[in-house]
């Protein structure tokens, strides 16, 4: 079998890392064994029998600092943890991006030239559809959403039998492109399916190919139902309006044909395929004046069960991985969030945080304030940005501090 070296594999081996559990589904168990990808047997998850497993890293720094629990949060956008929230996490005839401020130092003062990028965009639009009077209003959202995510192994020299060989780039990609549905309603419900163009360079070795993801989404707005039912409005003032609303989540990643290299090390292998299930809660104040409404405080809770179903594996309950976060916002200001990841075979837990700082709240309020204006074009311009931009900068760090330290992403929406 060729070997692979390098300046990862002198590291790695330097550092007695020959012999750590492999659970790529985590990013601290996402270990230089498995990012080598044909380096040798490991023994210890289902996922040491799938290739390129960078499809299990979570890229979204706020999901990450709510301890990558994301299947269930209806207002992720781009669909990478659930195609089908894509439609339901932006208003009408909204684009939103989301990219990295730089690329992800992977393991930072161990193999300096490892980093992951990640970048998305989404556009949203939705149009009102006739429905039973008892539904209340009732809208169809569509979105169209993509993203790519990148690890770059650094320099890989594959070795004949000869100890001869050249160092190259190794680097791993995906381009990601999707669509989902949501009828909004009473109870909002969310399907979507996303492509997957996955490649891999190990040293010269390449390999390609098609994958998707399927997921469902349903979120029930509990006051509104309420409110709906009894014809009362829910409110402690007539400022101070209570929000509460439940949501599930359901998402199959990773489903295609066996992944091969070209020339073949070992043949081919499976995607990291794997089903992921869970549920949100969401808790809120929101204070009314005038035309402004602003959640005054936020609360929300997220649950997530990953377990792998790659093909021709055995996967027990052991196999699953228990995932919890939360999150409390502040005027639509200020956010911050913990989180907590479990294997239940106990061979891997961490914790997370976050933050995150946005535009919201502001710009809202900075509109309320501007409508009262005499009109201008530079009140106009200003109300524009105000009603229409939203800016948000997220950080989160892993608790310990292996393997990535952390990293922070610009939000954009308009």
């Amino acid at each position: 079998m060729p070997r692979i070296h390098g300046s990862i594999e002198q590291r790695r081996r330097a550092a007695g890392l020959t012999s750590l559990p492999l659970a790529g589904r985590l990013p601290c168990a996402l270990v230089l064994t498995l990012l080598l990808a044909k380096g040798g047997p490991v023994e210890g998850t289902p996922e040491s029998r799938a290739s390129v497993l960078f499809l299990l890293i979570s890229p979204s720094a706020r999901v990450n600092g709510m301890g990558q629990a994301g299947v269930a949060l209806p207002d992720e956008p781009a669909g990478y943890y659930n195609p089908g929230a894509a439609a339901l996490s932006s208003p009408a005839r909204t684009v939103q991006s989301r990219l990295y401020l730089s690329e992800m130092p992977w393991l930072p003062g161990f193999a300096d030239d490892m980093t992951y990028a990640y970048h998305a965009v989404q556009a949203a639009g939705a149009r009102p559809v006739p429905a039973p009077s008892w539904w209340g209003p009732t809208s169809l959202a569509a979105a169209l959403y993509g993203s790519r995510t990148k690890m770059d192994l650094g320099q890989l020299t594959i070795l004949d039998a000869g100890n001869a060989g050249e160092p190259s780039d190794a680097v791993d990609t995906s381009n990601n492109l999707g669509v989902s549905l949501a009828l909004r309603s009473f109870v909002q419900v969310g399907v979507g399916a996303t492509s997957k163009w996955v490649s891999s360079d190990r040293g010269g070795s390449k390999g390609s190919a098609r994958a998707h993801d399927v997921g469902l989404m349903v979120v029930a707005p509990l006051t509104a139902i309420l409110e709906r039912l009894t014809g009362v409005e829910l409110a402690l003032s007539p400022s101070l309006l209570p929000r509460l609303e439940v949501g599930y989540g359901i998402a199959w990643h990773n489903r295609g044909p066996r992944f091969a290299y070209t020339p073949s090390v070992t043949g081919d292998d499976p995607l990291p395929a794997n089903r992921r299930n869970g549920w949100s809660g969401r808790l809120g104040m929101d204070w009314r004046s005038g035309s402004l409404r602003l959640a005054v405080v936020e609360a929300t809770l997220s649950r997530e069960t990953y377990r792998p179903q790659i093909e021709g594996v055995q996967a027990t309950s052991l196999s699953d991985d228990d995932k919890r976060g939360f999150e409390v916002s502040i005027l639509e200001t200020i956010c911050f969030r913990r989180g907590k990841s479990d294997d239940f075979d106990g061979e891997v837990r961490f914790e997370t945080s976050g933050e995150t700082i946005r535009s919201d709240g502001f710009f809202r309020y900075m509109a309320h304030h501007l409508e009262s204006q005499p009109p201008g074009s530079s009140r106009d311009a200003l109300l524009f940005l105000a009603r229409h931009l939203s800016i948000s900068w997220s950080r989160f760090v892993y608790h310990p501090k292996w393997p990535a330290r952390g990293h922070a992403y610009l939000g954009l929406s308009f």
